[in-house]
């Protein structure tokens, strides 16, 4: 595992795994709790800092496993997710990223355990869990602890739109095919482009949408311009999770493919030396760039 991830950050140096480390809000409502606990920690263990009441509205920053980072008193506190109603929005775990020249990660929160790999400063990861005091953080599949003077927080990561504020927890067998498409599109973050690569060792483009979508039993055409002949048109204004979206390049009409993930993203293996990453539409190269869209599903 630790020569692979030596290779994969060589490749990838600097990592945006997600709206390029841009923190995000959302409002939440204190719902179902007549007195919530704000905590130090995400542990029912940690100190109690304060109490909010049925009703009061805080600012979601970030989510670690069943808590949501809120800002408190302008600090960044702890609250269960579960007392806590954001609307129709859905939070993976919150982003972090890499602040040390050369980070170990390793096999459990302390320096006592097994070194598992090195992270370079400003790559940006996944984070699932508090232990000890440690993050506990997911790079591509490497999953290990990072101590917390060498990782920032960022912001939450929004996804689609969701039909309930439990959307985050929705259990797997729930989900809409899109939903689970969309999923497991974000389980490849992070690996490296490779053109006219079409597995977990490197992908390009359609490659990336052409394996993705195999795993559901569809079958897509293998270039960007060929699976503009798949499934059938959809505007702009209609995209909905899983839609193939459709980019010009500097020398072909259609040269570029990705996948919508909702709120205006989409998930896509970007250019060589660069990684799987997920990108705004409305950044300046790609929505100069736009061509259409197509459904699959």
């Amino acid at each position: 595992m630790k020569s692979k991830f030596t290779k994969v950050i060589t490749l990838v140096g600097i990592l945006a795994l997600c709206l390029s480390g841009a923190a995000l809000a959302v409002e939440g409502t204190v719902s179902d709790a007549s007195a919530l606990r704000v905590r130090s920690e995400t542990s029912t263990e940690s100190e109690v800092v304060g109490k909010l009441y049925d009703g009061e509205t805080v600012e979601v920053t970030g989510k670690i496993g069943d808590w949501y980072i809120i800002q408190y008193d302008g600090v960044s506190r702890y609250v269960s997710a579960e007392y806590i109603d954001i609307g129709d929005v859905g939070v993976q775990n919150s982003m972090g990223t890499i602040s040390g020249s050369s980070v170990n990660v390793r096999s459990g929160p302390s320096t006592d355990n097994e070194v598992l790999g090195k992270l370079l400063e400003g790559t940006n990861v996944s984070v699932i869990g508090i232990e000890d005091d440690w993050f506990k953080i997911k790079f591509v599949d490497l999953i290990g602890y990072v101590h917390p003077d060498y990782l920032s927080v960022n912001g939450l990561v929004l996804t689609s739109v969701a039909t309930s504020s439990t959307a985050a927890s929705t259990p797997e067998a729930d989900k809409t095919l899109a939903e689970k498409i969309v999923d497991y599109a974000y389980t490849y973050l992070g690996v490296p482009y490779v053109y006219g690569g079409e597995s977990p060792d490197g992908f390009d483009c359609s490659g990336f949408t052409q394996y993705v979508y195999s795993y559901f039993g569809y079958s897509l055409n293998r270039t960007s311009n060929d699976q503009y002949e798949n499934g059938v048109y959809v505007a702009i204004d209609d995209l909905q999770l899983g839609d193939l979206v459709f980019f010009s390049s500097n020398v072909k009409p259609i040269g570029h493919v990705g996948i919508y993930v909702g709120e205006g993203y989409f998930i896509h293996a970007t250019s060589p030396g660069d990684v799987v990453r997920v990108t705004d539409l409305s950044s300046e190269y790609y929505a100069t760039r736009y061509v259409g869209a197509r459904r699959i599903i």
